[in-house]
């Protein structure tokens, strides 16, 4: 095992299928030195969850926002009441983002993505993205803000895009965090995408309890935290480093999102 700390940049802890499980799931995680874990919130249902989380748990670092396939059941006062959560709280904003798999109109994800995006500038947030194959709006969307690079630290989480994508985001400043999928094998291009990216740009993740890894899910079908350490040492295999050292540099990234929320 690692001695080096370990981040899991994206879960989702507040997930209901974790309701009987979360005392253990934790303590695999704290067995696994996993000292850091990124909870993103997915719809205004979920947020206190997710605040509540980062409270009682010192290693639970909050996101909030609304994602894309939840952008068009949103209340009236989503949007107020989501700034004043990031008014009185210490927490990022995520998952948000656009998805051209989800069926619900680009206008209005891009709508609801943008508005978050800017209340993230206003109060110096992080933000946590999801992009499914609309990588171009994405783009644009980033390079309104980038001058040259963007004003706050955005994660593009799950990364899925090209070596093309993957630089125009890292002139940006944006780190990239890279999923389970590192460990299959038939996933070639996104391996090629993972060696060329700048190790100052990269983060790992789980997305757990969804994107399970080859390991055998300890709670039938669900991915947990605990898992990310096969993560890091295909991470760590794969950049040709030492495995503390690739485990400091990932802990070193992240850093600029924790200090960000802390300063919030």
């Amino acid at each position: 095992m690692s001695l080096s700390p370990l981040l899991d940049s994206h879960v989702h802890l507040q997930d209901n299928r974790y309701n009987p499980f979360l005392g253990e799931v934790l303590k695999r995680a704290q067995d696994n030195n996993i000292q850091r874990m990124f909870c993103n919130g997915t719809r205004e249902d979920d947020w206190k969850m997710v605040l509540g989380l980062g409270k009682k748990y010192t290693q639970i670092i909050p996101f909030i926002g609304i994602h894309p396939w939840y952008s068009d059941q949103v209340s009236d006062l989503w949007l107020k009441s989501l700034e004043e959560l990031l008014v009185n709280h210490s927490c990022g904003v995520g998952e948000i983002g656009i998805d051209r798999l989800c069926s619900i109109d680009s206008k209005r994800q891009g709508e609801v993505f943008a508005a978050q995006l800017d209340l993230a500038v206003r109060y110096k947030r992080p933000v946590a993205v999801h992009c499914v194959k609309y990588w171009g709006l994405l783009l644009e969307t980033l390079e309104t803000l980038a001058k040259p690079t963007l004003p706050i630290p955005v994660m593009i989480h799950s990364f899925s895009g090209s070596t093309e994508t993957m630089q125009r985001l890292v002139s940006f400043g944006c780190s990239l965090s890279f999923s389970t999928r590192l460990c299959n094998p038939k996933q070639g291009r996104i391996l090629k995408v993972f060696m060329n990216t700048p190790m100052d740009n990269i983060l790992l993740e789980t997305d757990s309890p969804d994107q399970l890894t080859s390991l055998s899910p300890v709670i039938e079908g669900l991915n947990e935290p605990a898992f990310i350490t096969e993560l890091y040492q295909q991470g760590s295999a794969l950049k040709g480093m030492e495995p503390n050292e690739f485990s400091n540099r990932i802990w070193s990234n992240a850093t600029v999102f924790t200090n960000q929320i802390t300063a919030g």
